[in-house]
């Protein structure tokens, strides 16, 4: 698929101051959470990994549980084809469900759309894609809120760069194109959070943290205008058209609805046993399907509200922040060393790429990439002294182009001849150690698939290179 259109991410102007479906049944086994999590040295398995991967089946949990505010979520429909709403929590609809779930106090909005209004066999024209934020308590709401919305045409989809890419950096930096408030609307006003310019077969990836000191109505909207008020009347008519992804036995569709946590954080803590050995965790997992007759650790969110045809759960955990640390202890008397690895367990050819974004290791920023054929990337090796612990922490907003189910990789190594960075961050006070080395993304082995996913984003044609965000000013209300 082409993604090279002209359109423009256009900020926001002057801001418009304008039955419960749960989807298929989850089949999993519980999900095995804990705020933290230990691993002695028996739980490793002897010897040299053997591959890119280690087997889904043998990967272990991983320390940590859901946390952070409800997120809202538009994903599903993804590709859209004329005007209306794609998503919206004010009222049950004849055609997609819902209900009436006003959200209140913080919460998290996502957002992922194309436009392929040539499809199926129309003329590709240009729309408008508009968030909105509506008062429908009978008093005045305050409302503040901050997040990044891009375009392919801002950043061309490719390895480090695109919308999504762009989006999970600005958040790991604090960085946003938009942040407005607080800004008070009165009962039955909205306010247009910010508004992109789509032409055909462009790609729109967004999040917004948002507060409201009353419960309020969350809509993402299509015009052929680009007017807030006509993004205000579409939002009380019908569904934008569009093929729905639906949640069922053999696929995990994909969300539109409330869900009700937005990250995933803990500690895991393992003593690292004589090399050689290595060892795999879970990492961004769902708990839906079997894999080698396992289920993995489940570290998806339920909805509280979805749209009839959308995902239960927060598959693929889009937008979601994950900040994991793991503390790597040496039991021994000899200095013991452990690479750390980033992998994405789908190695099939639906999809050229499964990890697309930016992470912080320890506090240092780190380009995370993946393919079907290179699945795994090493990050650093740390060196730990005798009985002494040492950390490592990683932190990344989950980006909108990958597929679900990846995996951290420990390799107990033996010590390295020669440290080539300065030593890292250790935890005892005697430890003088770790990390000490990052390297570029590394080969694969021959990996046999082992996933089975229907969160494969089409596939993009790559290009281009990272934009920085422009500033945007600040929305200022304005009664309608």
């Amino acid at each position: 698929m082409s993604t090279d259109g002209a359109g423009r991410f256009r900020p926001a102007a002057a801001g418009a101051v304008l039955a419960l479906m749960a989807g298929a049944p989850h089949t999993a086994a519980p999900a095995t959470n804990a705020a933290a999590v230990r691993i002695g040295v028996g739980e490793w398995t002897p010897g040299a990994l053997a591959g890119a991967l280690i087997p889904a089946e043998r990967l272990k949990p991983l320390g940590g549980a859901p946390g952070g505010p409800p997120i809202w979520k538009s994903n599903n429909p993804e590709v859209f084809h004329g005007d209306g709403w794609l998503m919206q929590n004010a009222r049950a609809d004849a055609q997609r469900g819902g209900a009436d779930r006003p959200l209140n106090g913080a919460f998290d909005v996502y957002l992922f759309h194309i436009n392929k209004t040539s499809e199926p066999a129309g003329a590709g024209r240009t729309k408008y894609l508009h968030v909105l934020v509506v008062n429908p308590q009978r008093r005045n709401v305050s409302l503040r809120g901050k997040g990044s919305l891009y375009t392919n045409v801002d950043s061309p989809i490719g390895p480090g760069s695109g919308p999504s890419y762009l989006v999970a950096r600005d958040w790991l930096n604090g960085t946003f194109r938009t942040a407005f408030g607080p800004v008070s609307l009165a009962p039955g006003q909205a306010y247009e959070v910010t508004r992109a310019t789509l032409r055909d077969l462009n790609v729109a990836d967004g999040r917004f943290a948002l507060h409201s000191s009353g419960g309020v109505h969350v809509y993402t909207v299509i015009t052929g205008s680009g007017d807030p008020a006509d993004a205000v009347r579409l939002s009380k008519g019908g569904p934008a058209p569009g093929p729905l992804a639906a949640e069922h036995a053999n696929d995990y569709g994909r969300e539109a609805g409330v869900y009700r946590r937005s990250g995933w954080s803990g500690t895991t803590a393992l003593d690292v046993p004589a090399a050689p050995a290595h060892l795999g965790l879970t990492f961004n997992s769902s708990g839906k399907f079997r894999f080698g007759g396992a289920f993995l650790q489940d570290q998806t969110a339920p909805a509280r509200m979805a749209l009839r045809g959308a995902a239960s759960r927060t598959y693929g955990n889009y937008g979601h922040k994950f900040d994991v640390t793991l503390f790597l202890r040496n039991p021994a008397r000899a200095a013991r060393s452990v690479r750390l690895s980033f992998g994405s367990n789908y190695t099939g050819t639906a999809v050229g790429t499964t990890w697309n974004g930016p992470a912080r290791l320890d506090g240092a920023p780190i380009h995370l990439h993946t393919t079907p054929a290179a699945p795994s990337q090493a990050l650093a090796t740390y060196r730990i002294p005798p009985g002494a612990t040492v950390r490592a922490r990683l932190t990344l907003f989950v980006p909108g182009l990958i597929t679900s189910n990846q995996q951290l990789i420990l390799e107990s190594i033996g010590p390295p001849a020669k440290a080539r960075q300065p030593s890292g961050q250790p935890v005892t006070p005697r430890a003088a150690s770790g990390r000490t080395r990052i390297t570029s993304p590394g080969s694969a082995g021959s990996v046999t698939p082992r996933t089975r996913t229907s969160l494969l984003k089409p596939a993009m044609r790559r290009g281009g290179k990272l934009r920085t965000a422009r500033t945007v000013v600040p929305i200022n209300a304005s009664g309608v």
